[in-house]
């Protein structure tokens, strides 16, 4: 009897190295896909807006402010709002939370690699 359980127990140990075999074949595969997978997938998603956090300030007293600020994007259309939304940003940390009105004007438009870039100007004016 003592044999027959030896044997059983033989096999039962081979049959786990044999299942832990193709688990661990699974477990590898499935890491070298997604190695795979996610070196080869895009990365311009990452990388759509560029803000500058450098930004130039006239500030000849009370409201008469005017505020410089740039962004680069791939489209135009998201440069500019980005550039716009950065011009703001900078003008309500000048201006702090006083009633004004904004003006915004395009000062240029240029292309840095692959990227368009806009610098935007923003005028508080004394509300109406």
């Amino acid at each position: 009897m003592n044999v027959i359980n030896v044997k059983n127990s033989l096999e039962n140990d081979s049959r786990v190295v044999k299942t832990s075999l193709k688990m661990r074949q699974k477990i590898l595969f499935f890491i070298i896909s997604q190695i795979l997978f996610s070196g080869c997938s895009s990365t311009g998603n990452k990388f759509i807006a560029s803000y500058d956090p450098e930004y130039k300030v006239a500030d000849r007293g009370k409201l008469d402010v005017i505020v410089k600020g740039r962004a680069c994007a791939l489209l135009a259309d998201d440069a500019v709002f980005y550039a716009r939304q950065t011009a703001e940003f900078h003008l309500r940390s000048v201006v702090g939370s006083q009633n004004h009105r904004k003006e915004f004007q395009e000062i240029n438009r240029y292309y840095d690699g692959d990227k368009i870039c806009v610098e935007m100007s923003v005028s508080a004016l004394p509300p109406l």
